[in-house]
Order: C-alpha cells, then sequence, then structure tokens
C-alpha cells in the first residue's frame, strides 16, 4: 500500500509513526470529510478504518486538530498505534502483509 500519496521520505528523517485511525460517525458528510483528511496521511483499509503515517506526535495533535473542528461531540474516533513489531506480524485473512510504510524512500 502506499502511504501518503506524492509525499517524499528522505534518509535521516525521523522514522515515522504508523496508526490505525478508525471511527464511528453516523452522519454521512461528516464521515466523508473525516476520511477525505486521513487520506492525506495514509490508506483507507476499510470504509471507516485507516492506516496513517506521522513523522512525530506533534503531527498526529495536527490531525486531531483538525478532526475535532469536523466532528460532532458524539462522534468517535480512535488512533492505536502500531509498533514494527506489530506491523511486521499483522496480515490480512488471506495472509498478505499490512501497513508497509513509507511508500518511497530517496537515498
Amino acid at each position: 500500500m502506499a502511504a501518503r500519496r506524492g509525499r517524499v521520505y528522505r534518509l535521516g528523517e525521523p522514522l515515522m509513526e504508523v496508526y490505525v485511525a478508525c471511527f464511528d460517525i453516523s452522519d454521512d458528510g461528516l464521515r466523508a470529510r473525516v476520511g477525505k483528511v486521513l487520506l492525506r496521511y495514509g490508506d483507507r483499509v476499510q470504509k471507516s478504518v485507516f492506516e496513517i503515517a506521522v513523522r512525530d506526535h506533534g503531527e498526529l495533535e495536527t490531525i486531531r486538530q483538525e478532526l475535532v473542528e469536523i466532528v460532532a461531540d458524539d462522534d468517535n474516533i480512535r488512533f492505536y498505534r502500531l509498533c514494527g513489531t506489530c506491523r511486521s506480524a499483522s496480515s490480512t485473512l488471506d495472509g498478505q502483509k499490512v501497513a508497509h510504510f513509507p511508500a518511497v524512500l530517496i537515498v
């Protein structure tokens, strides 16, 4: 899966933190807007589940602040961090590996 379309990571940059972002939002319009934000940082893996990559905790906070502006008080968005060991042990039902980040590395 290609993460962060168009984003190039260079050698020497800090390693990215990978998260699963999932949400339960009842309003179709708000749900679509949340999806658009998360697509800037990763890939949709299910309708309301994304694998996203951020450079650091500050970038995750930026995403959270942007989403707070969009969602209603009763909406629920969660972020689960995936460490490298967890990502390498993760797979789909048919055994395919998941959460491959970064998509591009320039050396």
